[in-house]
């Protein structure tokens, strides 16, 4: 067998999975742009103002909600890693169980019923009868079997570690720790029962499952597992794919359109409109110029066209939700404005061996985390110290609050340049012999603001930052291989577990390809492995993963153990928080869509109801 520290890591980096994780450590989402769960965030505002006017294709009969969207890679839920996918895959996809508006509340989607053992490690799922597919095939256990078996077996799955590794379904692995194909202990007792078994109780169980690369695919659709010829051909369902959804597949043109329908046949509620439509632009100005011209009926605002004047507030619900108004526009209309916390977080990272602890926590002592949260992102992320989001701390918002005030130790909502400047002169630098490294983000207005703010600052302290920047797959490239110093980057959560962000934070997750023994992508590049505070870390990691259980001595275990870990990342620097993320929507007036909780809004559409009388043509 693999040593269980790689094996770990592979589970979680398997082919292209790493991206999945680390494409938001590319760069700071830019104000209002959702980073959505289990998928990193990038800023790519840019100062091209185009427009357009053209309406999205169909039928005058239809009522079609229509949404931008920017480009895809694939339409299969089990490859997806960028939000613009995923939220294709949830209109046309359900799994057992699902969380349908982003909410913590799993719902029953498939499965009419779920009974877990005693000791929390069988899960038995009964499922509805006479659930049909989009090509007319009845959803059974064995589609669930398949589905699962796809999710870790398949050579195009990026998000197999969920399911082997987070979730920790039993299964076995050969000598280089690679999954064994139909091992997986998931079995379909009957036709409409699956019993799932876990190799350890935790307590997210449930909630992990209702993820989306846990949807039902007909049984065999695709024959890229063994033991299944396929119905049709994998290029063929990743572009034209056959879900168990309440829309069914339309039309997708990666770098130009997207569409769903209603799907007749839907076991569920059938859907209050006829059709999503997705037009594709990548440039946020040339969204919001989109959006203007009234041809979506939801959107982003970019924070160079922001006003947090322009917010009001009319009710904030029992989960924080806020609800109200936001105008009046460019185009003079008022639309409807949601926002909650989301259960994200934003961070400068550093590549340890490229930037030496001295300069790291210089950083930290000049940083303003309060400042930021106002200033370069206009009142749209809450300051934080911590990797994990106010919520989930343990002992919830105050507590986090008190904890870092007593304990975070560069400056509790300060800039401490002198402080900074006193560690890099006794490092052996000054003003005539400065300290050198470089931030590379994606362009945008909000990183260039904050990498300059930082520059400005650090120069004070005997540190030159060189401020660079580069498209999101040149930046990865650089980051996996060892050669990016520092950036800023963001997290979203996939489901209310501490665990699912400070994995960032479990040192043999953060090895870059350059180092040796190593040949697969990290989750972020810190390469934290050689030092004290990062043997703590990956000690507190483990006592998260020996206690996940729902029981008060576990949850004080894990609770122990989140301290441990995000204090070890303090006294080294190897990331620093500084804020969290707001889930915002902005929605004109005409349409009525599903408040979202604090997951985000990749939800379903299919209780949108909209007024087509008031909807511009």
């Amino acid at each position: 067998m693999a040593d269980s520290d790689e094996l770990q890591r592979r589970q979680f980096l398997k082919a292209t999975g790493g991206l999945a994780a680390a494409g938001a450590l590319a760069g700071c989402t830019d104000g209002g742009e959702e980073t959505p769960p289990g998928e990193l965030g990038t800023d790519t505002d840019t100062d091209t103002e185009t427009s357009g006017d053209d309406t999205p294709a169909g039928s005058d009969d239809q009522t079609t909600l229509r949404l931008i969207n920017e480009s895809a890679n694939t339409l299969d839920p089990i490859a997806t890693v960028l939000t613009t996918e995923s939220e294709k895959v949830a209109q046309m996809f359900d799994g057992l169980v699902g969380k349908p508006h982003g909410t913590a509340d799993v719902t029953n989607a498939i499965a009419e019923s779920v009974d877990v053992s005693d000791d929390g490690t069988v899960y038995t799922f009964s499922l509805r009868e006479n659930v049909v597919a989009h090509n007319g095939d009845e959803v059974t256990a064995d589609a669930v079997v398949y589905s699962w078996e796809r999710l870790a077996g398949s050579s195009n799955s990026t998000s197999d570690y969920v399911l082997l590794g987070d979730l920790g379904v039993e299964h076995e692995t050969d000598d280089e720790g690679n999954y064994v194909p139909g091992s997986l202990g998931v079995e379909a007792v009957d036709e409409y029962t699956v019993e799932v078994t876990l190799s350890s109780p935790y307590y997210a169980g449930i909630d992990i499952m209702a993820d989306s690369s846990f949807v039902i695919v007909p049984e065999g659709i695709v024959g890229d597992i063994d033991g299944y010829d396929g119905q049709i051909a994998y290029d063929e369902f990743t572009s034209e794919p056959v879900g168990t959804g309440p829309f069914e597949f339309e039309n997708w043109s990666p770098d130009n359109e997207a569409s769903v329908v209603a799907f007749d046949d839907y076991y569920g509620d059938e859907p209050s409109i006829d059709r999503v439509h997705w037009q594709v632009i990548a440039d946020p100005n040339a969204q919001f110029n989109y959006a203007m011209n009234r041809n979506v009926d939801a959107f982003p605002i970019p924070n160079a066209q922001y006003d947090p004047g322009k917010v009001t507030v009319d009710e904030t619900d029992d989960i924080g939700r806020q609800i109200g108004t936001y105008g009046p526009l460019q185009n003079d209309e008022t639309v409807d404005y949601l926002r909650i916390a989301g259960l994200s977080t934003s961070f400068m990272l550093f590549n340890t061996n490229n930037v030496i602890e001295p300069a790291r926590k210089a950083v930290a002592y000049v940083m303003n985390h309060e400042e930021l949260a106002d200033d370069a992102y206009k009142g749209r992320q809450t300051p934080g110290y911590h990797m994990t989001p106010k919520s989930l701390w343990p002992g919830g918002p105050e507590a986090a609050e008190e904890h870092a005030r007593e304990n975070y130790p560069y400056g509790y909502n300060e800039s401490d340049i002198e402080s900074a400047r006193q560690l890099m002169e006794e490092a052996g630098y000054s003003q005539d012999d400065p300290y050198e490294f470089e931030i590379i983000n994606t362009p945008g207005s909000t990183n260039s603001q904050i990498a300059g703010d930082l520059r400005d600052q650090l120069s004070a302290a005997h540190i030159e930052l060189t401020i660079n920047t580069a498209e999101f797959s040149t930046l990865l490239d650089r980051e996996f291989a060892g050669n990016r110093d520092s950036g800023l980057g963001s997290w979203g959560m996939a489901w209310a577990d501490p665990m699912n962000v400070l994995a960032l934070l479990y040192p043999p997750n953060t090895q870059t390809t350059n180092q040796e023994g190593v040949d697969a992508p990290p989750l972020v590049g810190l390469n934290w492995t050689e030092t004290d505070a990062s043997q703590r870390a990956r000690e507190a990691w483990q006592t998260m993963q020996n206690n996940k259980r729902d029981t008060e001595a576990d949850r004080q275990a894990r609770a122990e153990a989140i301290r441990k870990l995000e204090e070890a990342n303090w006294e080294d620097c190897a990331l620093i928080n500084y804020g969290y993320p707001a889930n915002e929507r902005f929605s004109y007036d005409w349409v009525d869509m599903p408040q979202f909780g604090q997951l985000g809004a990749l939800g379903k559409y299919s209780d949108v109801e909209i007024d087509t009388d008031a909807q511009p043509n």
